[in-house]
């Protein structure tokens, strides 16, 4: 399990990405279909609730006269975040529209032979929200720059069975007593709400009688998370409310409950489902000269989705994985697949003369076995 949350760790890192130079595969075979499974870009919160209700504790804390000289400045700063969220939510933020378009443009820089004017179809599927759709959109207009042909794409929740780890079929696992019991045990060993109550209300009963210290610091810090998203990061900041070790703590917490509610073997129906859709893809690819099929999904589908391909996960900011098709030519049926983790060349567990390049059948018969019912 700690291998596990240390890989959801290290997949959130925000670092660059130096995406490697484009390579011929082994025996004289050259790229020709790209299957691409990634995270949409940076967007604001959800919901209006996320930004509105750590902000009515706060002002019905300011219109009792119960905050500290500290809370009411505080209180300020989630007015700002709140204005510049207004009528946001959901929605991706500059710095996530930026995010699609290098991922667009380091895959043509990448990949010339098979994103260009030539190139024989694209297509696109995502999820039916906003963040999503938008991020697909924004990476399809690149695309489309450099190769000129209809692209087909779609947003809909028939491919939630595959692109959300929580369709109908999964949200039974968010009410999983054991995976909550074993949070909440995991979460009580560091509760350090008092301290920040202590710092930003004057009145004891009141912390005592209306207001849920964990969840207003829960809520506080997600904010403060989310501020890199947005574009507001150096212009307004929530992460002097915690110390160095109740950030640590924060981002234990979020670690945890992310590894139990998406990364858990409960989740086999949907991974699995995923698994079988990208080896059909890999099928498909082989009809056309060149091609590439984009999928756009949320974050909490690639722990699962890693952890099923047996790969270790290098320190990246985009997420993203990368399926890359190899042959001589469109008569060959010698196949190989490369898969590039955040863009980076990752090894399999599977025998290969050539890592990381493998053939094709061989990954394919292997990831079929692995996801058998």
């Amino acid at each position: 399990m700690i291998r596990n949350i240390l890989a959801f760790i290290t997949l959130f890192c925000v670092v660059s990405v130096q995406p490697l130079d484009a390579q011929d595969g082994p025996e004289g075979s050259a790229p020709f279909a790209i299957i691409h499974y990634g995270c949409h870009g940076a967007s604001y919160m959800a919901k209006p609730s996320d930004y509105d209700a750590p902000c009515r504790v706060m002002e019905r804390a300011d219109s009792l006269g119960v905050l500290t000289p500290f809370g009411q400045d505080v209180v300020g700063r989630l007015r700002l975040i709140r204005q510049d969220a207004r009528n946001h939510w959901g929605e991706l933020s500059e710095q996530g529209i930026r995010e699609q378009q290098e991922v667009a443009w380091r895959l043509m820089a990448r990949f010339p032979g098979v994103l260009n004017k030539d190139c024989s179809y694209i297509g696109a599927r995502s999820l039916r929200n906003t963040r999503s759709m938008l991020s697909m959109e924004q990476l399809l207009v690149e695309i489309s720059k450099v190769c000129r042909i209809r692209v087909y794409h779609n947003a809909s929740n028939a491919y939630s069975s595959y692109l959300s780890s929580l369709d109908e079929g999964q949200l039974a696992v968010r009410k999983d007593s054991t995976a909550k019991a074993a949070y909440e045990a995991f979460s009580e060993r560091y509760n350090d709400g008092d301290r920040l109550a202590k710092t930003l209300f004057t009145d004891s009963d009141f912390i005592h009688s209306q207001v849920d210290i964990q969840t207003l610091n829960d809520q506080l810090f997600n904010i403060a998370d989310n501020i890199r998203q947005t574009g507001k990061e150096g212009k307004v900041t929530l992460y002097d409310l915690f110390t160095a070790d109740e950030i640590c703590h924060q981002r234990k917490r979020q670690n945890v409950w992310n590894n139990l509610n998406f990364g858990r073997k409960a989740r086999i129906p949907f991974i699995h489902q995923l698994m079988r859709h990208l080896i059909h893809c890999t099928d498909t690819a082989q009809t056309f000269k060149h091609s590439a099929v984009f999928h756009i999904a949320d974050e909490t589908s690639f722990l699962p989705l890693v952890s099923l391909l047996g790969i270790d996960l290098p320190l990246g900011s985009s997420k993203n994985l990368q399926f890359i098709l190899y042959r001589k030519n469109p008569e060959d049926q010698d196949v190989w697949i490369k898969v590039l983790l955040n863009e980076q060349e990752v090894s399999l567990p599977l025998p290969s003369e050539h890592a990381p390049y493998y053939r094709l059948k061989d990954f394919q018969d292997y990831y079929l076995e692995k996801v058998k019912e």
